[in-house]
């Protein structure tokens, strides 16, 4: 069965098997399954839990931990004035020019390199670092939620379910995720607390 090319995320092609066959810029040509795109969200919500725990964990406690010269405060005010000025810039700029997943990738990088930087505290390590997470931060949510959205569509495709009830359940399945971290990241403080 041929395909036809396509530049929308939404223009598809069905298989006899009932797979969808997408070609565009951010997906190369694939076959999607119920299954594949259900893994797929249960990795991609596992992924940003591992990823955000320890970097939420770090944003909460910079005061405390870095409090020489104000270090922890001036690299979190740094973190989230580079975000704003992200939000308004970068998302666009980064899944035009490299799509949603290489998106996904290059910001999460920039998310780890911020932890070994906490670990060895000083100007010259955790402002950059600093600079390189607020500028991450948009495009990853950005990408992220574009991501879910998209692959949701295409699961609404498959199952003949409403396009916004399979959304909302895969935005809570992804959510849930971040929760989670969430979760384990106060249990853990608050065990070491005690």
């Amino acid at each position: 069965m041929a395909t036809r090319k396509s530049s929308s995320v939404t223009d598809d092609e069905r298989t006899p098997e009932g797979l969808i066959i997408q070609e565009d810029k951010n997906f190369t040509k694939s076959y999607f399954s119920r299954r594949r795109i259900l893994k797929n969200l249960i990795l991609l919500g596992f992924a940003f839990m591992l990823d955000t725990t320890p970097i939420i964990g770090l944003a909460r406690l910079q005061s405390s931990l870095h409090r020489v010269d104000g270090l922890g405060v001036i690299a979190s005010s740094v973190l989230y004035g580079c975000l704003v000025l992200s939000s308004m810039f970068m998302p666009k700029l980064l899944i035009s020019g490299v799509g949603l997943k290489w998106t996904m990738v290059m910001c999460y990088v920039g998310y780890i390199l911020w932890i070994p930087a906490n670990g060895y505290a000083m100007w010259a390590t955790m402002i950059p670092a600093s600079i390189i997470v607020g500028l991450c931060s948009a495009p990853l949510w950005a990408s992220q939620l574009s991501y879910v959205t998209v692959v949701a569509g295409q699961y609404s495709k498959l199952s003949r379910e409403s396009h916004d009830v399979v959304v909302t359940r895969f935005m809570g399945i992804f959510f849930m995720f971040f929760q989670f971290g969430n979760c384990l990241l106060v249990c853990f403080l608050f065990v070491c607390l005690v």
